[in-house]
């Protein structure tokens, strides 16, 4: 529940809420009242309802273990319509007397309560719904960030020349870089990859095979090149399943 209650977003909505229905001034408070009154009203009792509404979600939820989020969302709802809705009856007489209560009384006060948190709870599950629906950003590696390339790009293999690095993209495309190599494989947090010689970092998805040529192991890549494999290398490689020990 705390966690609710201090949520920016949540205030934020809070603040922008207030400023639009004290413009518009409903139930007759846009004739009686200046702006800065209906301003500091309406951010009383929408910030009262908010409060209100954690309570009866975090309530309801415990007491309503194991049933239907459209059963938390009705006890809600309802609870609110009956605990508010006199609340704001009782103010509008304190404030404004006989007249403004008969303008919203506590039946006509559930009514709008009730409809308004039925709307709140309608547009927060469309939200919600349409953000669990949006596909997630496929993770990058950090490297990447330095290219211009596409959100979609694989790091193939890694290489140095003299104070740069070459960076070959899984598309066949070639970028270099300013910068050493261990840091450019620091970057590759994301793609699978070893290092293969104290010059290359290969991925693991342009690794074609490990061969021996000429009595010594290599990688071959798709492109039918062959790197040599380092010796202080070649435990990675064990280790992975690429070579047998």
């Amino acid at each position: 529940m705390v966690k609710e209650v201090v949520s920016p977003t949540l205030w934020m909505c809070w603040a922008l809420t207030s400023v639009v229905v004290a413009f518009a001034g409903p139930f007759g408070t846009f004739d009686s009242h200046t702006f800065l009154w209906r301003i500091a009203y309406w951010s009383v009792l929408i910030a009262a309802a908010i409060v209100i509404a954690i309570f009866f979600r975090t309530a309801w939820r415990l007491a309503l273990k194991g049933k239907s989020e459209t059963c938390e969302d009705i006890a809600v709802a309802v609870s609110l319509s009956v605990v508010f809705a006199p609340m704001i009856a009782a103010l509008n007489w304190v404030v404004g007397g006989p007249d403004a209560y008969l303008v919203m009384d506590v039946w006509s006060g559930m009514g709008v309560v009730l409809g308004v948190a039925a709307g709140v709870i309608a547009f927060r599950r469309v939200v919600r719904d349409s953000a669990m629906s949006q596909p997630s950003a496929p993770a990058r590696d950090r490297l990447l960030d330095r290219l211009s390339v596409e959100k979609t790009a694989r790091v193939a293999r890694v290489y140095s020349d003299n104070h740069h690095v070459r960076v070959i993209m899984a598309d066949g495309s070639e970028h270099r870089l300013l910068m050493r190599l261990r840091d450019a494989v620091a970057e590759i947090d994301v793609e699978p990859g070893h290092w293969v010689h104290r010059s290359h970092w290969v991925s693991e998805a342009a690794i074609s095979c490990v061969k021996q040529s000429d009595g010594r192991y290599v990688v071959e890549l798709p492109c039918g090149n062959v790197i040599p494999i380092g010796p202080k290398y070649r435990p990675n490689l064990v280790e992975a399943g690429l070579l047998i020990a």
